[in-house]
């Protein structure tokens, strides 16, 4: 990908899941990583990883991305260690199975917002200021198929990946001319530590309840960290310089179905 070589980026989540599969790609492409997690081992264990192959490339960070204080934290880090901020690749999101609006409990459905919808709002808030001292960069958002189409059984999940496409939007049109980008990733159903964790099974069981998940899918299997991890490559790059408020489904075809 062009243009993604020594820029700077804070992955959210970075420690597990897309958004370790983002950072792992983001270095090979020769970006420097703010890895923030809310689990510092899982960040240092990511960021260890990165600088094994590629010295001095990553910098875990602890911080809870619902905290105002975290996130300015987080971004003062970054910007110490590397000198600046080019984007955001907002990861970090939960998936709790909460029900319907009678069965979601108030917390359940107050956590879901937190973390997938105020995180974006606060890295935004605190970072793009940075982005704009660079001269401009971009940010990517991870939404879902389920902010277009929905499952009964979560309100809160359907309602918080709705509001991250939006969001989305509004960012982009607003800093459009900024010199800033911002995209958001629709996967399908990822086959995550998070998807896996929801399934809540082990060995056999647990393969067959990804089949499972994976039957709405017409190219046949769950989405792959990779494979989103690809599409924020591209549209942080410059090769995707004149796409902006994008949300991108990554989903082998759910929603064509």
């Amino acid at each position: 990908m062009q243009g993604l070589n020594e820029k700077v980026y804070i992955v959210t989540g970075g420690g597990s899941g897309l958004g370790r599969a983002a950072c792992i790609r983001l270095a090979a492409e020769g970006s420097k990583l703010g890895v923030l997690d809310l689990r510092l081992s899982a960040a240092e264990a990511v960021a260890e990883e990165i600088n094994a192959q590629y010295p001095g490339a990553a910098l875990a960070i602890e911080g809870d991305v619902t905290n105002a204080a975290a996130v300015e934290a987080a971004v003062a880090s970054a910007v110490s260690q590397f000198g600046a901020l080019h984007g955001i690749v907002n990861c970090a999101g939960i998936a709790l199975g909460e029900g319907g609006v009678v069965e979601c409990s108030e917390g359940a459905w107050d956590k879901m917002m937190d973390v997938n919808v105020k995180s974006i709002f606060l890295t935004g808030k605190y970072g793009i200021p940075e982005i704009l001292k660079a001269g401009g960069g971009s940010i990517v958002n991870i939404a879902s198929v389920f902010g277009f189409v929905v499952n009964k059984d979560e309100c809160a999940y359907a309602a918080s990946k709705g509001a991250v496409v939006n969001l989305t939007r509004q960012m982009a049109l607003q800093h459009a001319t900024d010199g800033i980008r911002v995209n958001a990733i629709c996967p399908a159903d990822a086959d995550t530590p998070l998807i896996s964790a929801l399934l809540g099974k082990e060995g056999d069981e647990l393969v067959a309840a990804k089949a499972e998940l994976a039957e709405p899918i017409p190219m046949g299997h769950l989405t792959r960290p990779e494979d989103v991890a690809s599409a924020i490559a591209y549209l942080l790059s410059s090769d995707s310089s004149f796409i902006t408020g994008v949300s991108l489904p990554v989903d082998g075809g759910f929603l064509v179905r």
